[in-house]
């Protein structure tokens, strides 16, 4: 039964592969696809050992992308230039492909930077532009090394909070597992940010400083790797937000006023290329916040997979493929992935 299912999953995974490898090569309308990454870490880095996996591409991977979508006729080109170019009406190619970040991780710096400068790609980087030039790092993270500190008691009354989320395992003693890790942050979803947050301060108070979760070195983009990136007109950077906070998890005007006008008065601050386009954090969209970025930016991308079209008008609904280390590390699975979202 195993092998059935086995091939059966070979089959499906090929069959979506030849799919998305047919529309692409064959497309002759002008359309974008935008490729979305989060951090980009080397197999051996230990700090795969405290993300979650579908956040991780290897620089590796990210090379063989650049390759295997230029290999198809792709185009790589600034997101906001193929914006301007639909909207003036001037030539587009029949395929266009935008390489874009979301968070500003250093590593984007430290071993995507590196990658795409050599292959001469453009990007975007979507900018959390609170955490910049800050140690601190995002709540899932932070949830991340917490469960994962050895010798944790999480029955105690300091983690009430979050014993509803940790399913059978609110008596074990840490270090759960990654997967374990993972699936509590889906879970804690279920609150909003800031709750969040203030638990997490709380509770890591009273840990001794050998499991504190400060990082001593900085795993968020600081102002002169910005730059750095930005020098060769390589790199550009959009909107993700003052702090990550979830727009539709936000309970007023203000508080959307400060995450989503607040993060592009931060950008046009910082001295470096940017562009008005916002990327919504974890793809959440309400009808106030869907207002407001209409109001400040002239383009927003989704969590929606798919591809863009030139007759699309709707420049607030730009769809991207997810791409990470567990669905696209060939280029059989990197296709069915495209595939799968077009079908």
């Amino acid at each position: 039964m195993a092998t059935l299912r086995s091939l059966l999953k070979f089959w499906a995974l090929s069959a979506f592969a030849i799919y998305g490898w047919l529309r692409l090569k064959l497309t002759r309308s002008p359309t974008l696809i935008i490729l979305t990454y989060h951090r980009v870490l080397p197999e051996s880095s230990d700090e795969r050992e405290r993300e979650q996996p579908g956040m991780i591409v290897s620089p590796g991977n990210l090379q063989r992308h650049i390759k295997l979508i230029q290999s198809l006729g792709a185009v790589p080109i600034h997101l906001d230039e193929w914006l301007r170019k639909k909207e003036a009406g001037e030539a587009l190619p029949a395929l266009s492909v935008a390489f874009t970040f979301d968070d500003g991780w250093r590593d984007n710096y430290l071993h995507g930077y590196p990658v795409l400068r050599q292959a001469q790609v453009p990007a975007t980087i979507f900018l959390v532009t609170g955490m910049v030039d800050t140690g601190d790092t995002f709540w899932p993270e932070k949830v991340i090394r917490l469960v994962r500190t050895p010798g944790i008691d999480l029955s105690d009354q300091a983690f009430a909070w979050l014993q509803p989320y940790l399913s059978d395992r609110g008596s074990k003693s840490t270090p759960l597992s990654l997967l374990e890790a993972d699936e509590i942050i889906h879970r804690l979803k279920e609150l909003d940010d800031v709750t969040i947050i203030q638990h997490l301060e709380e509770s890591t108070s009273l840990l001794t400083a050998e499991d504190n979760l400060a990082d001593q070195v900085p795993v968020i983009l600081q102002t002169e790797e910005l730059k750095e990136m930005a020098g060769e007109n390589l790199v550009k950077y959009g909107a993700h937000t003052r702090n990550h906070f979830r727009l539709n998890r936000l309970n007023s005007k203000e508080a959307l006023e400060e995450q989503i006008a607040g993060c592009l008065s931060d950008l046009e601050t910082m001295n470096v290329i940017s562009v008005p386009i916002f990327c919504y954090p974890n793809g959440d969209i309400t009808d106030g916040g869907e207002h407001l970025v209409a109001k400040h930016y002239q383009a927003a991308c989704t969590t929606k997979t798919g591809w863009n079209r030139a007759a699309s008008r709707n420049d607030f609904d730009l769809h991207r493929f997810n791409l990470h280390d567990g669905n696209s590390s060939t280029a059989r699975t990197f296709l069915a992935t495209i595939g799968r979202s077009l079908a």
